[in-house]
C-alpha cells in the first residue's frame, strides 16, 4: 500500500476545519427584537393585582394655575382575563365642583371602553359614551385613558434604536394609533430597558409636530413601579400639566363588586 506523503497535512486541515466549524455552531445568535416585543415586555411588567391611589392634578397657563383636582382611583388589573385589561372607579374629593363625582370605567383588552358616571343629585348610576365631560377641568389638556392607557395592540409599533435619557440607557418606540379617534398622530418613548418603565413621551400632532412632551419620575413600592410624579409640557399652547402620586397601595384583593355601576351610587352616602 502506497501511502501519500500529503496525507498527514490534508489530516491535520481537516482536523482543524472541523474544530473550527464544531466550535462556530456552539455560538448562541444574536437576539434581534422589535417594537412590539419592547412594548409586550412594557405591558407586561409587574402592576400588581389591583391598587388604590390618591392623585392630584394642577392645569397651568402660561406659568399660572388655572385648576388644580384630586381624586381616588381604585383599579383592578385583569392582563387580558375575561376580555379586560382593566376595571376603575374614580371618586373625587377635589375640587367643590367636582365634589362626589364618581366615574366606572371598564377597559377591554382590545381598547374598547364602556363607561358610568355618577353625579350627586342623581338617584342612580348613568351610562354614558365619554367621561370627557365630567372629569376635572385640571386634566383637560392630558387625558390619561388617550394619552396613557392604551391597550397593546391599539397601536403599531417601531423600533428606532436606544438613546441616553437621564443618564439611563433607553429603548426608542415609536407608536403610531391605529385607531383615528387617539387625540395624537404618534409617541416616541424612552423606555427604561432595565426596568421596562417610560421615561419620556414626546407626543406629535397629526401632522407630525411636537404637541406635548410628557417626563416621570417613577417610585418602587414593593417590587412595583408607578409614577411619583409627572410633567406634561404643551408645547404650541403653552399650557403645562403636573400630576402627582400624594399615596398608593397595591394588592389589596379588591371586590369585584367595587367596579359595577352600583358601587358607584355609594357616592351618596
Amino acid at each position: 500500500m502506497i501511502k501519500s506523503p500529503l496525507s498527514p497535512l490534508l489530516l491535520s486541515v481537516l482536523v482543524a476545519f472541523s474544530a473550527a466549524a464544531v466550535s462556530y455552531s456552539k455560538e448562541e445568535p444574536v437576539q434581534q427584537v422589535d417594537g412590539l416585543q419592547i412594548m409586550t415586555r412594557v405591558s407586561e411588567r409587574d402592576r400588581g393585582e389591583d391598587y388604590v391611589a390618591t392623585i392630584s392634578w394642577t392645569f397651568m397657563k402660561k406659568g399660572r394655575v388655572q385648576h388644580r383636582a384630586k381624586y381616588t382611583e381604585k383599579r383592578k388589573n385583569y392582563g387580558g382575563k375575561e376580555r379586560f385589561a382593566y376595571k376603575s372607579v374614580i371618586r373625587y374629593s377635589e375640587p367643590p365642583k367636582v365634589y362626589k363625582k364618581a366615574l366606572l370605567t371598564w377597559t377591554y383588552k382590545d381598547g374598547k371602553r364602556d363607561y358610568w358616571y355618577f353625579l350627586v343629585g342623581f338617584r342612580d348610576a348613568q351610562r354614558t359614551f365619554s367621561l370627557e365631560r365630567f372629569k376635572s377641568q385640571a386634566e383637560v389638556d392630558f387625558d390619561l385613558e388617550k394619552y396613557v392607557d392604551l391597550p397593546l395592540g391599539t397601536e403599531n409599533y417601531r423600533l428606532l434604536g436606544t438613546e441616553d435619557y437621564d443618564d439611563t440607557t433607553c429603548h426608542l418606540i415609536e407608536s403610531t394609533p391605529i385607531t383615528e379617534e387617539v387625540p395624537f398622530g404618534k409617541r416616541v418613548s424612552y423606555i427604561d430597558q432595565q426596568n421596562l418603565i417610560p421615561l419620556k413621551v414626546n407626543y406629535f400632532d397629526k401632522k407630525g409636530v411636537l404637541w406635548k412632551v410628557l417626563k416621570i419620575t417613577w417610585q418602587n413600592t414593593s417590587g412595583i413601579w408607578f409614577w411619583k410624579k409627572a410633567v406634561v409640557e404643551n408645547v404650541q399652547a403653552e399650557y403645562s400639566t403636573y400630576i402627582s402620586t400624594e399615596e398608593v397601595k397595591f394588592n389589596s384583593a379588591l371586590d369585584e363588586r367595587e367596579f359595577t355601576r352600583f358601587a358607584l351610587e355609594r357616592s351618596k352616602e
